[in-house]
Formats: structure tokens, sequence, C-alpha cells
């Protein structure tokens, strides 16, 4: 899938940046949550952990450069939590 997403370049297309933009601040919120809301059951971080797993594989299989994606969201978060 991923080759043939390249092959389109579908990447450059503004809807796939801002899905990507999307995602990435869906990652971020929960491992925001995950971390500071001490209240969350098994279930509850289960259910964040597989939000996260889902997006990365949606980043993995559509973004350009992958790394780069990962590290922006190691950004985000880091700006979110200094506030």
């Amino acid at each position: 899938m991923t080759e043939l997403l390249k092959q389109q370049e579908y990447y450059e297309l503004p809807e796939t940046k801002r899905l990507i933009a999307m995602r990435r601040k869906d990652i971020v919120d929960a491992r925001i949550r995950l971390t500071v809301d001490l209240s969350l059951n098994q279930e509850q971080r289960d259910t964040l952990w597989m939000l996260i797993d889902r997006r990365e594989w949606f980043l993995k299989m559509v973004a350009k450069d992958f790394i780069s994606e990962m590290e922006q969201i190691d950004r985000e978060l880091e700006m979110e939590l200094a506030r």
C-alpha cells in the first residue's frame, strides 16, 4: 500500500496534509491524557494506546517521511507539556 501511495504522491495533496496533522494531534492528545489523567482505568488506557497505534499506522502508510512525523509529534508533545 505504501508503494502505491508513493506512486500517486497523495502525501502532497492538501487534504492528505490536513489528515496527517489531525492524526499527529490525536496522538499528542492521547499521550498527554495517558500522562496526566491518573483516573484512567486499564480499559481506557488500552483504548488510548490502540488509538495511538492506529494513528501511527496511518502515518506510516501515508506520510512521506514517517520518522519526521514522529519527531514532530515529540516536539508538539513537549510544547504541550511545557504549558
